[in-house]
């Protein structure tokens, strides 16, 4: 019983905690090598101030995993509407009182701490679970019905009714959390604004939106962003001049580029991460003896990447990457076992962000991408950024927990009907008390048998009844949806109250 107690404190996925502390392990070695020398000059010769600092902040990061996979997934669920709201108000008012670090203001100094975050690491993990939860309750509706009303006034005027329930009952509660996080993010981070949307687009297509609906999204936000982006770099706000000439310095500087101070700062950084990468070799340099760390600009944070490869070799570099594929691996396999849409979609999610952050990083330090200020999750000196990503993680965690236990639930009271009850005369004439054998085990029950995919409760799945369709063909996606027996379903029906109409069950959260 010891023991087991002892095996309590990390539940959940196994590999997926042995990853975490190996990045926790690269975080540690890379900040103190290139930290070491800017600590002794700032902090009174003091080389290993930033290596205490960010083993507090992964101490803290660790112990946020650990309580936040034991909160029950309703939780989430709960507050995730009002958490979303506050990230949102959060991120806007750091472009009133925030703190500027390189022309973008994205933090905020909490009072009497010291402490700065970003709301917008809030924002990320917030959003994730809305749009999970939205996805989760309308998954036995969601292939048949549209999540955009029509674009033009002509279109609403043909159905302004169905037009309006359009809007009201899915685009929304679906689409606009979308919107409003990518928009209030967009002027400061760019990046992380494209990182949230494509994350979410990947959500809605693993969710069952229709294509259709999925290329109409695709159309309107790039057309948005095209004239967004450009008003903002006409009209010299926020810091579109930034991304355009990051762009164009990208595909291939020109004499006016050049000559602006950010764009050959930029250029610089990418010149300094090829030095290193090119330096590093196939084994690297060794820890500690990076030459590039006094001329790489932010080794610590956002060229991590090409700071390891020189340190580490590509044989570092190939670890590193092999470690974040290997949590969106396990992230799937956890999905898999989800016995609810809505959990399986936040796991998806979240892995998402960590993992696309991460390849945008190492993206830019080896030259693929335009450079943007993606740290390296989990690895990047900071604490917000440490502080969230170990919140995801704890989130994934709680998740893969509730399955393994739902499913040794099943599996037992499995054995416990196929048992023989104690003192009851067999058939045969073997007297009470007496060994009876056990029925042997079917020949699927062996190791290479499929996993257990027996419901823990009874659920009626639903589909759309589309006999009220009028004739004319002008109500082909009416929501009207009528309740069905059909078990053909994969996905379970999210909701509680699995006996109500679809529609009641949108119209829930907004009584």
């Amino acid at each position: 019983m010891a023991r087991k107690r002892k095996l309590l404190l990390f539940r959940g996925d196994k590999p997926l905690w042995i990853i975490v502390a190996a990045l926790f392990l690269v975080s540690l070695l890379v900040v103190y090598s290139a930290t070491a020398a800017m600590a002794y000059r700032e902090v009174d010769g003091n080389t290993s101030y930033y290596l205490f600092r960010q083993a507090r902040f992964i101490m803290i990061g660790f112990f946020v995993i650990i309580v936040v996979h034991w909160i029950d997934y309703k939780y989430y669920a709960r507050y995730a509407k009002a958490l979303f709201q506050l990230s949102v108000v959060l991120v806007i008012l750091a472009y009133v009182i925030g703190v500027s670090l390189n022309d973008a203001a994205r933090w905020l100094k909490i009072p009497g701490l010291g402490f700065t975050f970003q709301p917008s690491e809030l924002l990320k993990v917030t959003l994730v679970v809305v749009i999970a939860q939205q996805l989760g309750i309308r998954q036995g509706v969601i292939a048949k019905i549209p999540v955009l009303p029509p674009l033009t006034p002509g279109g609403w005027g043909r159905n302004p009714q169905r037009s309006f329930d359009i809007w009201y009952k899915t685009t929304r509660p679906l689409i606009l959390p979308i919107v409003v996080a990518t928009l209030v993010v967009l002027p400061s981070n760019f990046s992380t604004a494209a990182i949230l949307w494509g994350t979410c687009m990947i959500m809605l297509m693993i969710g069952r939106v229709r294509q259709s609906e999925l290329n109409r999204l695709t159309l309107v936000a790039a057309a948005s962003c095209i004239v967004i982006v450009g008003g903002m770099y006409a009209a010299g706000v926020g810091r579109a001049e930034t991304w355009v000439n990051r762009v164009v310095q990208f595909v291939g500087p020109t004499e006016a580029v050049a000559d602006d101070k950010q764009s050959s700062q930029d250029s610089y950084q990418v010149q300094q991460a090829e030095i290193a990468i090119a330096s590093g070799g196939v084994i690297g340099k060794g820890p500690g003896n990076s030459t590039q760390r006094s001329q790489l600009p932010h080794p610590y944070s956002d060229f991590a990447y090409a700071f390891i490869i020189e340190e580490y070799g590509i044989v570092g570099g190939i670890v590193v990457f092999v470690l974040y594929l290997w949590i969106f691996y396990r992230a799937g396999l956890i999905v898999r076992r989800c016995n609810r849409p809505s959990q399986g979609l936040m796991v998806l999610g979240l892995s998402l962000i960590v993992t696309m952050q991460a390849f945008v990083n190492m993206a830019v330090s080896v030259g693929l991408m335009p450079v943007t200020g993606q740290p390296l999750p989990l690895i990047s000196m900071g604490g917000s950024s440490v502080f969230f990503t170990c919140v995801a993680m704890g989130m994934i965690l709680g998740v893969s927990r509730e399955s393994e236990r739902e499913q040794q639930e099943a599996e037992a009271r499995l054995r416990r009907e196929t048992e023989p009850a104690a003192g009851i005369v067999p058939d045969d004439g073997t007297p009470a008390g007496a060994d009876v054998p056990l029925p042997a085990e079917p020949e699927s029950a062996g190791p290479s048998a499929e996993p257990l995919r027996r419901p823990l409760v009874p659920v009626r799945q639903r589909t759309v009844d589309t006999a009220s369709e009028e004739t004319d063909g002008e109500d082909n996606d009416e929501l009207t949806l009528v309740e069905h027996s059909d078990s053909r379903d994969a996905w379970a029906d999210d909701s509680r109250k699995g006996r109500r109409e679809v529609v009641d069950l949108m119209d829930e959260q907004h009584e």
